[in-house]
């Protein structure tokens, strides 16, 4: 086996040179145009091919790859880089990966898994396992909060001009005639202030549309969050049992939790209920962009129809279970490039399921402390979450409204302000700084989008963070934040116009 907890080396050197350029090229290999890199090696998220070593806590985005990830694919495929992968090799190669994540998450044998090139891809999973013949309506729940493009692959329809096997498509068009009437309704997430709505509100607004979707001969894909963007899960475990319930076939649920910022045993209670469970190894897990891969529950999978002959320019065999009906005429390639961020990710989780819960518990404790004195020292404040929902996205993700000091600082200033941080951080301060991404949440006064920026821990640097303890791991994170507020507050009298001066440090 390629991947197993007990087969990675916690003390990876650094790979020979002539390796290096050959892995970075094939790590970016196999995606949509997201994962290319522009003349200066950064994707359009900033992320590199190669190790950084930026300070980043902008897992909620991207991640690029770790130095230990790297060293480790670097010697296991050192004899590899330069030959073409058999479609047998890569078959062998998820298979392997599948059993690592069956591992993990503690999966039952008949749970599927399914892979693909990103987290927007992996709806047409959740598409190919509710098609039964009747037309499909997808309600998406809070689309600014999950991956922009999925409000057009939630629909069955492309992304892109250009899908992870290479297929030159036109975006916006059904990826196949049997989704061509996919309908799409939009759910809000939060109000208009950026308060999240509360569970069981959402959860009767999603059983009233089941109810009408159903009432006209269609079948609802009812998308739900755990871990958005800015850290939500919504509606509350509970509240999906209780749709499953009482909706039973009318509906399947879709759990849009591609920040992989849950637990092993969620996952298991969400997939009992029958609902198909969205990934990717790029956020939480700190691999490199892109990968992901759904869980289909057996039940779901035992049901399925044949997959629409359109997902042959969206997928390779080996990415589905080898016995889903109408896999077999999916095309028979390889994405090698899938397959060394999949690994990158296993690397990742692997090293993460290593450290004592005690560990994870004090990182998170002190990541949250040292979060909030540096709120308050820039006079910023917080997007709230959930009311009474702590989880791992809770612990591991904030999402920090700028309006709050710089009261005309809007979505697009926000953006401005992060590339700022971005691209001139290490001219400011010797250090690149990676923060998340804007997300929109809510509206200012003027009814403009207030900026937001996310700060999040990962796997890689979760693992980091607990080999130091007590005083050390409180430097360390004070160091950390101290360089973050500082960019942030130089960035921001860069973009805007302050009010009052504020001490940074």
């Amino acid at each position: 086996m390629l991947l197993h907890p007990n087969d990675f080396d916690r003390t990876a050197s650094a790979p020979d040179g002539r390796y290096t350029a050959r892995l970075a090229s094939a790590l970016v290999s196999g995606g949509d145009s997201r994962i290319h890199l522009d003349a200066h090696g950064r994707n359009r998220y900033y992320a590199t091919a190669m190790p950084s070593d930026a300070i980043a806590y902008g897992s909620s985005t991207i991640s690029s790859i770790s130095d230990h990830a790297f060293a480790t694919l670097a010697r296991r495929w050192r004899d590899g880089l330069e030959q073409p992968m058999s479609a047998s090799d890569y078959a062998e190669g998820l298979a392997t990966i599948r059993a690592g994540l069956a591992g993990y998450f503690g999966l039952e044998a008949e749970t599927a898994i399914v892979f693909a090139a990103s987290g927007t891809d992996l709806e047409y999973v959740g598409l190919a396992a509710a098609h039964d013949g009747r037309p499909l309506t997808a309600v998406l729940l809070g689309r600014d909060e999950v991956g922009s493009g999925c409000v057009h692959s939630a629909a069955g329809r492309f992304f892109s001009e250009v899908t992870a096997t290479g297929a030159r498509v036109v975006p916006h068009t059904a990826i196949d005639p049997v989704f061509a009437g996919t309908e799409l309704i939009d759910v809000a997430v939060r109000d208009r202030a950026g308060l999240p709505r509360a569970s069981a509100a959402i959860a009767a607004e999603l059983s009233l549309h089941v109810e009408r979707v159903a009432a006209n001969g269609r079948r609802a894909v009812i998308h739900v969050v755990h871990g958005s963007k800015s850290g939500l899960t919504l509606p509350a475990l509970g509240d999906v049992e209780r749709l499953v319930s009482v909706h039973g076939d009318d509906m399947i649920v879709v759990v849009d939790a591609c920040q992989l910022r849950l637990s092993a045993p969620v996952v298991r209670q969400y997939l009992a209920l029958g609902c198909v469970v969205l990934m990717t190894g790029s956020k939480f897990a700190g691999g490199p962009p892109f990968s992901g891969f759904a869980f289909v529950p057996g039940a779901v999978r035992s049901r399925a129809m044949p997959l629409p002959l359109g997902l042959r320019r969206l997928a390779n065999r080996a990415e589905w279970p080898e016995d889903w009906p109408g896999a077999g005429a999916l095309n028979a390639g390889g994405n090698f490039g899938l397959l060394l961020r999949l690994e990158a990710a296993m690397v990742e989780i692997e090293r993460f399921a290593a450290l004592p819960t005690a560990r994870v518990t004090e990182v998170t404790s002190r990541f949250s402390h040292h979060v909030t004195n540096m709120v308050r020292r820039l006079e910023l404040s917080e997007v709230p979450g959930a009311e009474g929902i702590s989880c791992l996205a809770t612990e591991t993700l904030r999402t920090l409204d700028l309006s709050a000091r710089w009261p005309g600082c809007d979505f697009e200033a926000a953006r401005q302000l992060h590339d700022h941080i971005a691209h001139q951080s290490r001219r400011w301060l010797g250090r690149e700084i990676r923060l998340g991404q804007p997300v929109k949440t809510h509206r200012m006064n003027d009814g403009r989008i207030a900026g937001t920026l996310r700060l999040s821990l990962s796997m890689p640097l979760m693992a980091e963070l607990a080999q130091l303890r007590g005083e050390a791991l409180d430097q360390k994170l004070e160091n950390d934040l101290a360089l973050i507020g500082a960019a942030i507050s130089k960035a921001g009298t860069t973009t805007l116009v302050e009010k009052r001066p504020v001490s940074i440090l």
